[in-house]
């Protein structure tokens, strides 16, 4: 009885913990652009977004014209169990000089999380991404906006959630988590996309076999009880 009872409590430990690691790639395209009626884009739904003209400088006969503003995404595998701070891929921000006027001052990222285990299923998050960029010798930013954690699979009694937390930089102490990429003119940099996945129980049923495996093991008890009470 001791080894069944035992069986019963691995058996549910073992669902609930093939369901806490998940396993899969990435992918993400820029959508749902926003900016002045003068606004000049390229790339919608796909990996790499541009805005903006670019300005031209002369200086003597020499004139030179500069690309404009970009963000690219490049995706990742990821192997990361619950409450685990994970890369859900690549953002690359360039700086481009361009006409006022024709930037953008915000985009969507729809990141896609293509999962392999512990199921084979696919979720797209968006996330709004603001854009400061005109011509100005100091610098422009791309700012993270925050987001909230979002459900996407229910497995043994647990809701389970990916939130993508922002931007993941190296420095001497390890990689820091800001919100914000800025950057001069003409310049450009790559910096990780952090997420996570969280838990938090639910009132979704426990799955038919682990009903099925305890009403069985419930009728099993009962029949050991009639038999000893007839050998009595």
């Amino acid at each position: 009885m001791k080894n069944l009872l035992l069986f019963a409590s691995l058996l549910a430990a073992s669902l609930t913990a093939n369901a806490a690691t998940f396993q899969g790639n990435t992918s993400g395209t820029f959508e749902n652009p926003t900016g002045p009626s003068g606004m000049v884009t390229t790339g919608v739904g796909t990996d790499s977004f541009t805005w903006g003209q670019g300005a031209t400088s002369c200086f003597l006969w020499f004139c030179n014209t500069s690309d404009p503003s970009s963000l690219t995404y490049y995706d990742t595998n990821f192997n990361a169990n619950v409450d685990q701070t994970f890369i859900a891929g690549y953002l690359n921000f360039y700086n481009g000089k361009i006409v006022s006027g024709t930037q953008a001052e915000s985009v969507d990222l729809s990141l896609t999380l293509n999962f392999t285990s512990p199921a084979s299923f696919s979720d797209t998050f968006d996330y709004g991404f603001s854009l400061d960029n005109v011509v100005n010798p100091a610098g422009d930013t791309t700012t993270f906006l925050s987001s909230v954690p979002s459900k996407f699979y229910s497995y043994a009694g647990t809701d389970y959630y990916f939130e993508l937390t922002g931007f993941g930089v190296h420095t001497q102490y390890g990689i820091k988590l800001i919100d914000e990429i800025f950057l001069k003119e003409g310049k450009d940099a790559t910096v990780k996309l952090l997420g996570q996945f969280t838990s938090m129980p639910s009132e979704v049923p426990l799955p038919a076999a682990v009903w099925l495996f305890g009403s069985g093991l419930m009728g099993f008890m009962a029949m050991r009880r009639r038999a000893k009470a007839q050998q009595a």
